[in-house]
């Protein structure tokens, strides 16, 4: 593979991270805890560096980190996506249940998370079936 055809979006994975980290170091500043907040600042430029390189290489991830690689490595991140999906929302409905009996019945941020969850869930549906 050429450098041409392994560029692709690398720098997009790398600003998710650059953005995401400086905007939780920010908030983090911002809470008063300025210690944590520049070692989020450090680990974030660490882990956008190398998000950028290991998006340059060759291999499945790396196409996947570029947005880029072909049907069989779209689907392996399709599927790895579901996973997670599944594993977060399995977590928020634990959570939700040990949420509810600490608090009596409030749903909470576990709450939230379920509800966004499901209804993201019945609309993605709605969509994929109206596309189909």
């Amino acid at each position: 593979m050429t450098y041409a055809t392994t560029t692709g979006h690398r720098g997009a994975t790398a600003a998710v991270l650059l953005v995401g980290g400086g905007g939780l170091a920010a908030a983090t500043w911002i809470g008063g805890d300025h210690g944590l907040a520049l070692g989020l600042v450090a680990f974030y430029a660490v882990a956008t560096v190398a998000a950028y390189l290991w998006s340059g290489r060759d291999g499945d991830v790396a196409a996947i980190m570029r947005v880029g690689g072909d049907e069989r490595q779209r689907r392996l991140d399709l599927d790895a996506t579901a996973y997670a999906g599944l594993a977060m929302g399995a977590a928020a409905i634990v959570g939700e249940i040990v949420s509810a009996a600490r608090h009596n019945g409030d749903l909470g941020a576990y709450g939230l998370i379920c509800v966004v969850g499901g209804v993201s869930y019945i609309v993605s549906l709605i969509v994929l079936k109206w596309r189909s």
